[in-house]
């Protein structure tokens, strides 16, 4: 007979490490992008729930010409700017458009760039699963700090998981397509349905995530685990995304 044990003190300290992982694995997920586009030598900026890239052309002497040439005249209507000026502009304007283009080498970038994300989560939530199975014969024995640390990391999965539920929810409920989420988009630039992906990333997610809670944490924990977790997901989610992110980061 299965027996729901709650453990309270226990319970208490998941909810906080729910909490913490969340904006944890989320700014993590972020810097998976960032990752790959500073190797590709993006200028690269992080926010409290999404990344952007953009090309430094700053060195550039055309770029810095146009900012020369243009500095005069920056609190005045374009239209109204000497004619020679304009013309010059648009000379150096062309020449940097040709010197940087938004071509298929850029488009390759760009699906380098979104997979970062989902594969930096992935990656995390495979070396917890490492160190779980490299320990096997110690946690079996008895759980230690290490041991929940790589439970947690294991668990990163579950933003694939979540991400899909959320985007099924719009999807049927608000009649929503073509959504931004890193998998669909991934799924898009490959030429694919938009749900081949997601889909794919949603069942390793789910095998992940049940083998780690079902068969590696302890039963008597289990229940308290999954309770505490998933209000401490959610909430996490609700804090960050709410109001706590983007207070710290303006701060």
């Amino acid at each position: 007979m299965v027996r729901f044990k709650f453990l309270p003190g226990f319970s208490f300290i998941i909810f906080f490490c729910f909490i913490l992982f969340t904006v944890i694995g989320t700014l993590t997920h972020e810097i998976g992008h960032i990752a790959v586009a500073k190797y590709l030598g993006y200028k690269t900026t992080l926010s409290y729930g999404s990344m952007g890239y953009s090309q430094d052309f700053s060195q550039d002497e055309d770029v810095q010409e146009i900012k020369e040439i243009s500095e005069p005249y920056i609190n005045i209507d374009y239209e109204e700017w000497p004619e020679d000026v304009k013309l010059k502009l648009e000379a150096l304007d062309k020449i940097v458009m040709e010197r940087y283009p938004h071509n298929e080498t850029y488009k390759l970038h760009e699906l380098l760039i979104t997979i970062g994300g989902p594969a930096q989560t992935l990656l995390t939530s495979f070396i917890g699963l490492l160190i779980l199975f490299l320990r096997r014969k110690k946690w079996k024995e008895q759980f230690k700090v290490v041991d929940w640390l790589a439970v947690f990391m294991s668990l990163f999965s579950l933003r694939e998981v979540f991400n899909f539920v959320q985007v099924s929810y719009y999807s049927l409920f608000n009649s929503e397509s073509n959504f931004h989420a890193d998998e669909y988009r991934i799924s898009r630039y490959m030429g694919y349905n938009e749900w081949i992906i997601p889909t794919i990333t949603l069942l390793i997610g789910l095998l992940i995530s049940c083998y780690v809670i079902f068969k590696i944490i302890p039963i008597k924990y289990r229940f308290s685990f999954i309770l505490s977790g998933l209000i401490g997901g959610i909430l996490g989610f609700a804090m960050w995304f709410g109001f706590l992110g983007e207070v710290l980061f303006n701060l």
